[in-house]
């Protein structure tokens, strides 16, 4: 929009907090009021204002994958309803085939007047614990078709000029199996309606015409900050690739992700024609969730240079992104695709090792890739049926230069933000109990800056009629490639799962298997710790020393990884570290 009259910096930025502080507070009525510990414990979601035109003003992302996957089915929104659009309208939409990122996150839409004039957006996003399809949850190795894994819900009002459809919302409803995920909705509307209700006070306060003006230098400013930092970086183009491995299929399956970044002055593309095409099951990734995914990864690519920009359209206004149709990243109707936002990390790790040598000071080393469950069943002291998510299992982050890895971050397609539930509110949630949950030592990869460590789990299965299924990759027992370290950083080591059943059996399961769980059985996962960055025998050996006093790293690997000799007695001994290290310098100048 053209900006009309003088434009007041300071009135920009105190606007661009306003809306951020309003999806900040939606974010917060959706988590107290919904009854999915999806929601409310882990933060499977997003709440975002948009303008007129469905551009991002501001957002409130606890999970980044949806966060930027919200925008693309506002573009399809607007442009399927046109003028079709009233005060009081609420839209539901997850279709991925129509802009959605993933099935099992649907989002709310609702338009906002000033007047009769439709003057912006909002919108609520999250991951439902159910939402139709074959197996409850939406998770199925074997679903080979989009319509085996939910309900598609193309845009469809379910208030019309503030008209409650009882008969769409009823439709909507008969096909889900969890009665609480349509009170979810209703907090997703609620949401909604608050971020309204506040956008409206600040209209009348500042006009329209005011607030789309600022809104436009704030947006022009963020993609102004954007492509000056681009600019800063070498012209070129730039390969990397990553690896999936099992399709839910077949385990042996291996899949490329391939990257070509080409930054060109002050803008950057990022261009997968060469991945693989489409797997036959569910691991496919929908282009509005592989272009969150490499959203994902540039921002921590501008981070990592002390840029803060708002998070808004003008991010990515410089950046373009390729996915070739027929692919894994943009598979063809009517294709599986609820694994898709995990296929985050494959994304992350190729967009990484492709702009190492060009960004070394931006790039993180490899992340171990996540692994979760999703467990449902019926839950015997209520007799209702649960679905639950385990994303405390929780793996570490990739090191850089100048920083250890996070610990314990988790996936890269919530960016560290998605959190892990409380231990006590999954016991009572659903039918189990946690036997522990902690650091894994050794976990992370040795470096001048160590990885992230990982962490370890068990906990005991007691419902009836359990199933469970692994949601991710990075599996010893499927042989693959560990993250790797940067400029002489070591790689990580890779996840384990296994079940001990009830009669002895014991089961290693896969990263995409689904496992009848009889009451009894025993899940043990290991999550592992990210790569290091740089020479191990560069880190200082007080932070060794620390980490062996802390439990987290053996004496034994103090010593061979990082040259640093530590008594029995726990005492760092410095004549002995002096001389393993020069005799490792020795060898290295050998």
């Amino acid at each position: 929009m053209t900006q009309t009259g003088p434009v007041d910096p300071i009135l920009a930025s105190v606007l661009q907090r306003r809306v951020d502080a309003i999806t900040k507070e939606m974010a917060t009525l959706l988590m107290r009021s919904s009854r999915s510990p999806i929601f409310n414990e882990i933060g499977d979601l997003v709440t975002v204002l948009f303008d007129r035109h469905g551009r991002t003003l501001g957002q409130a992302e606890f999970a980044a994958i949806i966060a930027f996957g919200a925008q693309p089915p506002l573009e399809y929104i607007i442009d399927y309803f046109g003028d079709d659009i009233a005060e009081g309208d609420v839209i539901v939409h997850n279709d991925v085939f129509t802009g959605g990122n993933q099935n099992a996150d649907t989002g709310v839409y609702v338009p906002i007047f000033h007047g009769d004039e439709l003057v912006a957006w909002a919108a609520s996003k999250g991951h439902l614990a159910d939402i139709g399809g074959m197996t409850a949850g939406g998770y199925d190795p074997q679903a080979r078709e989009v319509w085996q894994e939910a309900l598609r819900i193309p845009p469809v009002k379910v208030y019309e000029s503030g008209r409650f459809r009882k008969d769409v919302w009823d439709l909507i409803a008969a096909n889900i199996r969890l009665d609480f995920v349509m009170e979810d909705v209703k907090s997703m509307i609620g949401s909604c309606v608050v971020g309204r209700r506040r956008l409206t006070e600040v209209l009348d306060r500042y006009g329209v015409a005011s607030f789309d003006a600022h809104m436009d230098y704030v947006l022009q400013a963020s993609e102004r900050q954007v492509r000056a930092e681009i600019e800063r970086w070498p012209d070129g183009v730039y390969r990397g690739e990553s690896e999936m491995v099992s399709d839910g299929l077949d385990k042996t399956k291996r899949y490329r992700i391939a990257c070509e970044i080409r930054i060109e002055g002050d803008e950057i593309t990022f261009d997968f024609s060469e991945t693989d095409d489409q797997a036959p099951g569910f691991t496919n990734m929908p282009p509005a969730s592989a272009a969150g995914a490499v959203r994902i990864a540039f921002l921590m690519l501008i981070a990592a240079g002390g840029i803060v920009v708002p998070t808004n359209q003008g991010l990515f206004g410089a950046v373009r992104t390729v996915f070739r149709e027929g692919s894994l990243l943009n598979p063809r109707f009517p294709a599986a695709t609820i694994y898709g936002n995990q296929m985050c990390d494959d994304i992350f790790e190729a967009i990484m090792s492709a702009l190492a040598d060009a960004l070394p000071d931006r790039v993180t080393a490899g992340w171990t890739k996540f692994l979760s469950g999703i467990l449902h069943g019926v839950d015997e002291r209520t007799g209702e049926q649960f679905v639950t998510l385990t994303v405390f299992q929780r793996n570490g982050a990739g090191a850089m230069r100048g920083h250890d890895g996070w610990d314990a971050l988790g996936f890269t397609g919530t960016a560290g933000q998605m959190r892990a539930p409380d231990p006590e509110m999954f016991e009572l949630s659903s039918p189990h109990f946690l036997e522990y949950h902690e650091y894994l030592p050794d976990s992370a990869g040795a470096g001048e800056w160590r990885g992230g460590l990982g962490t370890r789990s068990s906990w005991r299965c007691l419902g009836r009629d359990e199933v469970g299924v692994t949601n991710g990759e990075g599996m010893e027992s499927e042989g693959a490639t560990p993250p790797r370290g940067l400029f002489g950083g070591h790689d990580a080591g890779l996840n384990r799962m296994r079940v001990d059943y009830p009669d002895g059996t014991v089961l290693e399961w896969g990263s995409k298997d689904m496992v009848e769980l009889p009451p009894g059985s025993l899940v043990t996962a290991q999550s592992w710790g990210g790569g290091g960055y740089g020479d191990p025998r560069r880190r200082p050996a007080e932070l060794v020393h620390a980490d062996v006093l802390d439990e987290l790293l053996s004496i034994e690997n103090a010593r061979d990884h990082y040259g640093v000799a530590v008594r029995d007695d726990l005492t760092l001994d410095h004549e002995a570290t002096t001389r393993l290290r020069g005799l490792a310098r020795e060898g290295a100048a050998q």
